[in-house]
């Protein structure tokens, strides 16, 4: 997975707008993974781009911080179809699982944040949230119906707990090596330590 956004509505924009288009969505999910409640002008800056660029593509923010999430949560999606968590051996889920949410993490930094303090207004879930945690949360029900990892806990909290053990990893992950620690190694053993069927 190399980060690039999942192209989720830049048809018809020539080549050089796509690219800028994509740059934005990139460096506004960088930002907005350091500080959500970043501002335009902040996510403006941040692209390196002109004000007008920015808003001849996004209008307001409401819009620029929607298309980074529904961005991040389809690319995710895309990550963990593609580590065909539910046909793994079952010895090898675990660590897959770790490995396909770290990269999805590196390549969509805005996920530290889960939902979105501005996407998860109203007490539930999103949907496209919801959507993109799916086959990971699938994954993990796997797991538990193989005796891995407990099965009186909900499926989808254990997704939504493996994303944020993987999230501080990735932010940490510099602090970790130089303390000797692999953090997706790390990452496994404690989830697996935590949430086993005892």
């Amino acid at each position: 997975m190399t980060g690039e956004p999942s192209r989720t509505s830049v048809r018809g924009q020539r080549a050089d707008a796509c690219r800028n288009h994509e740059r934005i969505i990139r460096a506004a999910g960088v930002l907005l993974a350091e500080h959500p409640g970043a501002t335009m002008e902040e996510l403006t800056a941040a692209t390196g781009l002109g004000r007008t660029t920015v808003y001849r593509h996004f209008h307001t923010r409401e819009q620029l911080v929607g298309e980074v999430y529904q961005d991040a949560f389809t690319g995710a999606r895309q990550v963990f179809v593609a580590a065909q968590l539910t046909e793994c051996p079952l010895g090898e889920l675990v660590e897959r699982a770790v490995t396909a949410t770290m990269e999805a993490v590196q390549a969509y930094p805005v996920l530290v944040n889960g939902p979105g303090l501005d996407v998860a207004v109203g007490g539930g879930l999103p949907h496209d949230y919801a959507d993109c945690l799916e086959p990971l949360r699938l994954a993990l029900a796997r797991g538990q119906a193989a005796g891995i990892l407990n099965p009186a806990l909900p499926s989808r909290w254990l997704a939504g707990t493996l994303l944020d053990d993987c999230s501080g990893a990735a932010r940490f992950s510099t602090e970790l090596r130089e303390a000797g620690q692999d953090p997706r190694r790390l990452v496994g053993e404690a989830f697996v330590r935590a949430w086993s069927a005892r």
